[in-house]
This record gives C-alpha cells, sequence and structure tokens, in this order.
C-alpha cells in the first residue's frame, strides 16, 4: 500500500474513535468511501500495524554468516514476536511495527557486545594456539553466549491471526524467500570449555529494552529468512 495511502486512511480510523458520536461517525463515513476509491478492503486495515524496521549493525561481513548469528536472531525475534529477514548482510524485522523497532534496537545492542567480547576472547587465548582453532573456539565461544542470552530471555507468545499477517506483508514486500546459508562451527578440543564461559559472558549481557528512536522505514528487495516465527 501506498505510505501517503496509507497514513491518510490511519488517520480516518483513528477519528472514527472519537468520543464525539458525529465526529466518529463522519470520519467512519469517510474511511469506507476512502477505501472504496482506492480498492482497500480489510486486509488492508488489519495490515496497517505491520511494518519493518532496519538493523543499523550487519549481520556480518562474511559470505557466510556465522550460525550463531542466525541463533542471535532467532532469541531476538521469539523474544518480540516478529520475523528477521536479511539482504546485503543487513537485517530487517517485521510484525507489529513497535515490536519491530525494539527487536532492531535489541540487536544492534547485543551483536556489538558478542563481537566486542568474541574479539577479547581471541586475544585471551594462548598465542600458540593455531589460527582455525582460533576461530573454533571463539565460535564457541559466541555460541554459548548467544544460549546465555536466551536463558535470561522469554519468548512471546502471538496469535496465528499476527502470524498470518506477518507472512501476508513479506509477501507483498519482498521478492525472495531464499534461505540463506549459515557457517556451521568446527570441533575442536576445549570447545566445551569456551562454550561454557561464553554461556557465562551472556547471561551478564546487556538486555535494556528501551526504546529506540525513529528508524527509517524502508523496503529492501530480495530478502531472505532467516528464522521461523515461534
Amino acid at each position: 500500500m501506498d505510505e501517503k495511502i496509507m497514513e491518510r486512511l490511519k488517520k480516518l480510523l483513528a477519528l472514527s474513535k472519537s468520543p464525539n458520536p458525529h465526529e466518529a461517525a463522519l470520519a467512519l463515513e469517510k474511511a469506507q468511501r476512502f477505501m472504496a476509491e482506492n480498492g482497500l478492503c480489510q486486509d488492508d486495515i488489519d495490515l496497517l500495524d505491520i511494518g519493518e524496521t532496519l538493523a543499523d549493525s550487519v549481520l556480518s561481513s562474511a559470505s557466510a554468516p556465522p550460525e550463531y548469528m542466525g541463533w542471535l536472531l532467532t532469541v531476538i525475534t521469539m523474544a518480540m514476536g516478529c520475523k528477521a529477514l536479511y539482504a546485503r548482510k543487513k537485517v530487517a524485522f517485521v510484525g507489529v511495527s513497535a515490536r519491530c523497532e525494539i527487536a532492531a534496537y535489541m540487536y544492534d545492542v547485543l551483536a556489538r557486545q558478542l563481537r566486542k567480547q568474541r574479539r577479547d576472547f581471541i586475544r585471551a587465548l594462548d598465542k600458540r594456539t593455531l589460527p582455525k582453532n582460533r576461530t573454533a573456539k571463539a565460535d564457541a565461544f559466541c555460541e554459548g553466549w548467544v544460549m546465555g542470552v536466551q536463558s535470561r530471555v522469554e519468548a512471546m507468545k502471538i496469535s496465528a491471526h499476527e502470524k498470518a499477517l506477518i507472512e501476508k506483508f513479506k509477501q507483498k514486500t519482498y521478492t525472495s524467500d531464499e534461505e540463506i546459508k549459515l557457517r556451521q562451527s568446527k570441533k575442536v578440543r576445549g570447545q566445551s570449555d569456551a562454550a561454557n564461559k561464553g554461556w557465562k559472558a551472556g547471561r551478564e549481557a546487556q538486555l535494556d529494552r528501551g526504546v529506540a528512536g525513529p528508524r527509517a522505514q524502508r523496503g529492501m528487495q530480495g530478502l531472505v529468512i532467516i528464522d521461523e516465527l515461534c
């Protein structure tokens, strides 16, 4: 739906809830006429609260993002009852607009913390550790970190109707639903110890749910699904 048309319809529907009966009736009449003129239906009204928010932080600079970043998105989308989509190394959250704002904010905050703690973990490793083992242990640390965060987050239950609206919005807005390939971590000695350290660090992650400032609500073509709704 065109943004100007959407905003106009939102205003008319808001006025139709006025405590003034005459004003409410007039606004409802205008809203119905406006919908008829623009070929809108009840589904279009239902979709008014569904939107998208683009996160500031990239998913990964690598062509195949690490699996733990996909896990992090899953934790956040389950907590906020939305869906995460991906393209050009950027992440968009789709669902009820207010919750998507918070989801994008949470992702930006947590992704920065995770990347910093990954770097710190690698620096603390024995200098004799081979590069490939450094990466594997750091991956295990990050996986544990995300699990630590998950242990502090409660999943949000959303209705089947809301899930259907999110799916409808996605189909209308995005042209691709390809699944992205995530890089899995390699097995290495000391992996469990690294994961345990990550879990403890993740338990201490800052999960401030303060509402972020205004974000650009812009569509992106060719996005791919990262996770499924709970």
